[in-house]
């Protein structure tokens, strides 16, 4: 048994369990069927290899997974009963002749963009099979003839059971930051399905890069497999507009070098109080992390002095800007500055690292704190709602999976703005932190982290909207309507009042 095998078993398992109303996830299924080599963990099983290359699904390994199961869920299931349930043909190798449309291209994923292929392709089999029936997510569910997956999609218990040569149509899966786990976990399925039991496996994809849509595949099945696995053999060609499923040999071919596009902008989005410090720092970094917020609410939130960001970063490389995710309204992609624009539009940060880029516009909102600590070469910057440091920061920190300290040791500067409008125009008090040699702090703790952020800014917007307080820039109930939204600012109004009173 291979690694590949190994985790079409823990979704038959993951079936099992939801016939036996023990319903589970994804990541459960894996632990439970590390339990057939003899490992306690999925991280075991990527450990020791060669422990699963030595197992094959008998009575003794079947015996140890029925034991796990009578402990974690009190099942008595037998290892006669499960080897019945678990093991047909399709753990073998190869099934020889296909039983499905034995005359037509062979088993493996085939990948597309367009829906219309799908529809032709799906035409094309029933005619070949004389109505065979096909196995669909949604880009294939309105076909008369197929049957929908269900709720648990390619981990349904059964699928591997299907005719060899049995038509499965997958998706569409998106590929952009927010989604691109979800999508490497079902498209190493779908692999998983072509590999161990020939299945053709027809794969819609939306993406914002179709003409590297095979290098992306790549790219994004890598990202969920281990280096042991040839999963990503499976991945044989594409579904033409004709629905013909055409090879393609290579099926990826290398990526084109970065593009290097200069940011023809000026630093007037940089309030004058910030610009020197936070050139300063950007100079010298050419890694980590710049977070740019705004108390502002828009669709790409401080994205002006993101833009800025990019000009004082050149030395840092190619930039790329990533998709968070994939919109309703997907122009609003495009509203935004010129500078940011112009950059190349990439799924993930995990096909921009792949394509050398080394300097990416992110959104943080969508961006997993853990995935930044994986690329320590890159530059990131992003643009977030708030404009206090300390609340910009914490954003991201809270989704780090308990890497706080690490996110701040990766963090640059950041820059917060606080607009409110004035007396005769717009005024802004602004915050900024930046890095320089400070230590960082030793506790995780949220308190001890929003106090070093606040204590250790270089510009406090506190005491730059007490100045244009005073000098009768901007009035209290200015503030206090652009500040609604945020504590901080109520609190900083009336400690003011609280002084006042006091003197």
């Amino acid at each position: 048994m291979d690694i590949p095998q190994l985790k079409l078993l823990a979704g038959r398992v993951r079936g099992l369990l939801h016939e036996l109303s023990s319903p589970i996830g994804h990541s459960q299924a894996l632990d439970l069927v590390a339990a057939v080599p003899g490992l306690r963990s999925w991280p075991e099983v990527m450990a020791f290899p060669d422990r699963v290359a030595a197992c094959e699904l008998d009575t003794a390994s079947a015996g140890r997974l029925a034991f796990r199961l009578k402990k974690n869920f009190a099942l008595e299931l037998t290892a006669k009963d499960l080897l019945s349930a678990l093991a047909p043909d399709s753990l073998g190798a190869s099934h020889g002749a296909l039983q499905v449309w034995p005359s037509g291209p062979p088993p493996g994923v085939y990948v597309t963009t367009s829906a219309q292929a799908i529809s032709a392709l799906l035409a094309r089999y029933e005619e070949a099979t004389d109505g065979g029936l096909v196995y669909a997510e949604r880009a294939g569910s309105g076909w008369e003839g197929s049957i929908d997956f269900g709720e648990y999609g390619l981990w349904s218990a059964g699928i591997d059971r299907l005719p060899s040569g049995t038509l499965l149509v997958v998706g569409p899966i998106e590929l952009d930051q927010q989604s691109w786990d979800d999508a490497a976990q079902r498209l190493e399925m779908a692999c998983l399905h072509a590999l161990n039991s020939d299945h053709r496996v027809a794969v819609l994809v939306k993406t914002p890069t179709p003409d590297m849509l095979c290098e992306d595949l790549v790219v994004l099945l890598q990202s969920a497999s281990d280096e042991h696995s040839d999963t990503d053999s499976a991945l044989v060609g594409l579904v033409v507009e004709n629905g013909e499923l055409q090879r393609r040999r290579p099926f990826a071919a290398a990526y084109p070098k970065p593009v290097a596009i200069r940011a023809n902008v000026g630093l007037e989005a940089l309030p004058i109080s910030t610009r020197e410090a936070l050139r300063r720092e950007l100079a010298i970094h050419s890694s980590g992390i710049v977070l740019f917020g705004s108390s502002e609410i828009a669709d790409h939130t401080a994205y002006d002095q993101l833009a800025a960001g990019l000009a004082l970063t050149e030395h840092a490389g190619a930039a790329a800007r990533i998709m968070p995710r994939h919109r309703g309204t997907p122009a609003k992609d495009w509203l935004v500055p010129e500078a940011i624009k112009a950059l190349p539009f990439l799924p993930s940060i995990e096909s921009a690292y792949a394509q050398g880029y080394r300097r990416m516009v992110i959104s943080p909102h969508y961006s997993r704190g853990a995935v930044l600590l994986d690329y320590d070469d890159v530059l990131f910057l992003g643009g977030t709602y708030g404009h206090d440091v300390a609340d910009i920061a914490l954003r991201l920190l809270t989704s780090s999976g308990q890497n706080e300290l690490k996110i701040l040791e990766r963090i640059v500067a950041v820059l917060g703005l606080f607009p409110v409008s004035g007396r005769r125009s717009r005024a802004v008090a602004s915050d900024l932190f930046v890095r320089g040699t400070l230590p960082g702090p030793v506790s995780s703790e949220y308190s001890q982290l929003e106090t070093f952020l606040q204590a250790n800014r270089v510009v406090c917007w506190e005491e730059e909207l007490a100045s244009l307080l005073d000098t009768g820039a901007v009035t209290v109930a200015g503030i206090k309507k652009a500040g609604q939204r945020h504590h901080r600012v109520t609190e900083f109004l009336a400690q003011r009042r609280t002084i006042k009173k006091a003197s």
